[in-house]
C-alpha cells in the first residue's frame, strides 16, 4: 500500500511538472507590464535630437534646439541649462565626470561644457554638419559623424595629401560627390579630447548615420545607405592619424590655450581639420590597420538608423526602417536574430543589468518596444507599449531600469481657422516639450 501511494506521489508530481511553466522573469508579462508612472513638463524652444543619461550623478541630457537640457531624474526637475549652441545634436560624457561633448550641427562645431556648472568653456571645429558622436575612453578620441562631403572638400583632401605643405579649408557647398561605387560620402571628424584639438576629418563612403563605442576601443557607426555597420578601431585610427600629422608638419595642431575663453565661430573656422580621403578606390591606399571593418546586414535589415550595443557579450542591435530590430556578431557580423519594432525608430537602448532592448517608435502614433534577452541567446518582444507621436528618442536608466521619452503637445492654432475645407495646421505648443518616464 505504502509503495503504490508512494508511487502514485511521484506520477502525480511528475504530471504537474510537465504542466507547470518554467517560473519566468521578472521582466516577463502580465506580471509586469512597463507603463509610463510619470510625465515632466521641461519646456523649451525647438526641436530635439539624442538624449544621454548619467546614473552616477542622477542626470539626463536632452539635446534640445539651442541648448542642452539637464534633468534631474529623481526630481524631474531642470537642474541646469547648456546654452550657446546653434542647434544640439547630441551629447557625449566622459568616465571621469568632468566634461561633456555636445555636437552643435550648423556651427561645425563640438562645444565642451563643464559637467560643474553647464558652462561652454571650448569649441571644437569639425566637418560639415556634425550630429552622432561616440568616444573612446582608452585613446581619448572622440569620433564626431558628419553630412556627406561636398566635391570642393573632397578635391581639397586629395590636394592636401599631395601637397603637405598646406592645410586643408574645406568648403561648405552643398553637391555631393560620388565615390568609385557611386552614392554619398559622409565625413567622421577624430578629435583629441586630452589637447581639445581635431586631428584630422575622414572622408569616407556611405551615409554614415548612428556611432556608438563599446567602452573597449571600439567604434560602431551604422551605414543607412548600404545596409552596413562600420567597425573602427579607435587606437588604429590614432595612431594613423598621428602619422599622417608627424609627417606633415604645418598641419600639427598647436595645443589649446586653456586659459582663453572658448573660441567664436569665426575664431576657429581657420582651425578646420585637414581632410583624408578613405573612400573607395582612394589614392594613397588607407592603412590596412586603420581602415573600417563593414558589417553587412542581411535582407531582415533596411536602412538601420539607431544602434545599441552589448558588449559584454559582443552583441550589436540595430533599429532598421522595415520595422525590423536586428542583433549581430559585433565580431563576425553573423546575424543572430531579427524582430518586429514599430514605425519610425530613432534610437534604440540595452539595459545591461536587466537584458532588455527598447526602441523609440516614434511614427504614427507613437510605441515603445521592449525585447528581452536571454543568456542563451534568444530573443522575444515581451511587450510594445503606446507612447506619444514623435517620441523618437530614449535614454535607458540602469540604475533603476526606467527609460525616458522625449516628446511634446501638438495643437492647432483657432485664431485664424481654415477655410474652405482646409484641414488645420498643428504645430508644437510652446513650453510643452516633455519627458515620458517609463518604468515596471
Amino acid at each position: 500500500m505504502r509503495i503504490f501511494l508512494s508511487l502514485s506521489l511521484i506520477v502525480c508530481s511528475v504530471a504537474s511538472a510537465q504542466l507547470s511553466p518554467f517560473p519566468t522573469p521578472s521582466t516577463a508579462l502580465p506580471a509586469h507590464p512597463f507603463f509610463i508612472t510619470k510625465t515632466w513638463i521641461v519646456g523649451g524652444v525647438g526641436d530635439w535630437d539624442y538624449m544621454t543619461m548619467d546614473p552616477s550623478a542622477h542626470q539626463l541630457f536632452i539635446a534640445h534646439g539651442p541648448a542642452v537640457q539637464v534633468v534631474d531624474v529623481e526630481s524631474g526637475t531642470l537642474a541646469g541649462i547648456v546654452r550657446g549652441m546653434r542647434q544640439a545634436h547630441s551629447v557625449v560624457l566622459d568616465q571621469e565626470g568632468g566634461y561633456g561633448y555636445i555636437s552643435d550641427g550648423p556651427a561645425d562645431m563640438v562645444r565642451v561644457f563643464d559637467r560643474r556648472n553647464f558652462q561652454v568653456v571650448a569649441s571644437i571645429p569639425t566637418g560639415p554638419s556634425p550630429r552622432s558622436m561616440a568616444l573612446d575612453p582608452a585613446s581619448g578620441l572622440l569620433f564626431v559623424v558628419g553630412s556627406q562631403a561636398t566635391a570642393r572638400e573632397s578635391q581639397t583632401a586629395i590636394a592636401s595629401q599631395s601637397a603637405p605643405s598646406r592645410q586643408a579649408q574645406p568648403s561648405r557647398g552643398p553637391s555631393p560627390r560620388n565615390t568609385a561605387e557611386g552614392g554619398p560620402e559622409s565625413t567622421l571628424t577624430v578629435i583629441d579630447t586630452e589637447r581639445r584639438v581635431p586631428l584630422a576629418q575622414i572622408v569616407l563612403s556611405g551615409s554614415l548615420g548612428f556611432a556608438q563605442g563599446d567602452g573597449n576601443g571600439r567604434i560602431y557607426i551604422t551605414v543607412a545607405d548600404r545596409s552596413q555597420i562600420l567597425r573602427l578601431d579607435a587606437q588604429a585610427i590614432g595612431s594613423a592619424m598621428h602619422r599622417i600629422i608627424d609627417a606633415q608638419p604645418a598641419i600639427r595642431p598647436a595645443p589649446p590655450d586653456r586659459s582663453a575663453s572658448f573660441p567664436t565661430d569665426s575664431s576657429a573656422a581657420t582651425e578646420k581639420p585637414f581632410l583624408v580621403d578613405w573612400t573607395f578606390g582612394a589614392k594613397p591606399a588607407p592603412p590596412a590597420d586603420a581602415y573600417p571593418v563593414r558589417l553587412r546586414l542581411d535582407a531582415n535589415c533596411e536602412r538601420p538608423r539607431a544602434l545599441a550595443i552589448d558588449p559584454a557579450h559582443q552583441r550589436l542591435f540595430a533599429a532598421c526602417t522595415n520595422m525590423r530590430m536586428v542583433v549581430l556578431n559585433a565580431e563576425t557580423g553573423q546575424s543572430i536574430a531579427a524582430l518586429p519594432i514599430g514605425y519610425g525608430a530613432d534610437a534604440i537602448g540595452y539595459d545591461p543589468n536587466r537584458g532588455l532592448v527598447f526602441a523609440a517608435n516614434g511614427g504614427r502614433d507613437g510605441s515603445l518596444t521592449v525585447i528581452r534577452q536571454d543568456v542563451t541567446d534568444t530573443y522575444a518582444v515581451i511587450q510594445t507599449l503606446p507612447t506619444r507621436q514623435n517620441a523618437r528618442t530614449l535614454a535607458v536608466n540602469p540604475a533603476n531600469g526606467e527609460v525616458y521619452l522625449a516628446s511634446v503637445i501638438y495643437g492647432a492654432e483657432l485664431n485664424n481657422p481654415p477655410i474652405n475645407g482646409a484641414p488645420l495646421k498643428m504645430s508644437a505648443v510652446d513650453s510643452s516639450f516633455q519627458v515620458l518616464v517609463i518604468g515596471n
